[in-house]
């Protein structure tokens, strides 16, 4: 949809969000990184005040993150779950607009390397944790060309780190609204040796799994074992965390090969992948339970 075939409400809607961005965005030029999270704090308090929608939002993860967390501690927990978001957007745009100083570190970058030359080709699972953006800043070090597969609205107000910077994108986007959502593209990339990042924590569209996360059912998308699986290449879950105000930390938690030999095989090798995955996502929510930004209920679908 073009911005002039929007309804009017869906263009003011855009032109405030915009507007807010635009602020912080002003903020950060001016105060730096810490001046625009002090702007956070008015704004997070206002929305929690205001917003019942976005109690809706969170309450189904961190109702079963904290289930014996009374209506206070539920609060609390929504406020620190949105504050962390708010500082990932700041750091991402800080990281675009003034090229920020943040420090990291990189567990399993060996193990991640070493599966990059065995020329099978890598397809890279994440989620929306922490400040992911930073970790795809970070794989232009890797000896291939890395591709992100993922939806990309040019026109959204909350801008990507890279398209707040001059320079070159450490890496290429395959859009997932695109013919076969990209796989046919993402397919070829991993047949050429190079590396595929795919988001797993979110079902937009496509065949899905059910696993079991937080102790109820859950569907997450197929496409990354289905992908991996068809083509030999390994699948190596890495998820991104915030560990301070200008310190991450990016961790290699997992990697497998999804095989099969016939469909039958195939159903039970991509179910056996998204539990496996489920699982590293769970034990890394056992350590940030407060940087999973998964503001839809998860488990209705």
């Amino acid at each position: 949809m073009t911005p002039a075939s929007r309804p009017l409400g869906g263009r003011l809607k855009i032109r405030l969000e915009a507007l807010g961005h635009g602020i912080f965005y002003l903020t950060l030029r001016l105060f730096g990184q810490l001046g625009a999270y002090l702007l956070l704090l008015p704004v997070i308090a206002a929305y929690a005040a205001t917003s019942r929608k976005i109690g809706r939002k969170t309450a189904p993860y961190l109702s079963r993150r904290f289930p014996s967390a009374g209506r206070p501690g539920r609060w609390l927990a929504m406020i620190r779950n949105l504050t962390s978001f708010g500082q990932v957007l700041v750091d991402r745009a800080w990281l675009g607009i003034k090229g920020g100083d943040l420090r990291g570190e990189f567990i399993g970058y060996q193990q991640l390397e070493e599966l990059v030359n065995r020329g099978r080709g890598v397809v890279l699972l994440t989620a929306h944790v922490g400040n992911w953006q930073t970790a795809l800043a970070r794989l232009d070090s890797l000896p291939t060309r890395v591709h992100a597969l993922m939806r990309y609205d040019q026109e959204a107000a909350a801008k990507h780190y890279f398209d707040l910077r001059d320079g070159r994108r450490p890496f290429e986007i395959i859009d997932s609204e695109g013919p076969w959502g990209g796989m046919i593209e993402a397919t070829a990339a991993l047949q050429r040796g190079e590396v595929v990042t795919i988001m797993g924590d979110r079902l937009v569209k496509g065949s899905a799994v059910t696993v079991d996360l937080l102790g109820d059912p859950a569907r997450i998308p197929e496409a990354a074992y289905f992908l991996a699986g068809s083509v030999g290449a390994p699948v190596v879950v890495m998820f991104a965390a915030k560990t301070g105000r200008k310190s991450y930390q990016l961790r290699v938690w997992d990697s497998w090969y999804p095989r099969w030999e016939n469909r039958e095989q195939r159903a039970e090798a991509c179910r056996n992948s998204g539990a496996r995955f489920a699982k590293n996502l769970q034990e890394y929510l056992d350590e940030y339970p407060h940087q999973w930004y998964n503001f839809y209920d998860f488990w209705q679908q």
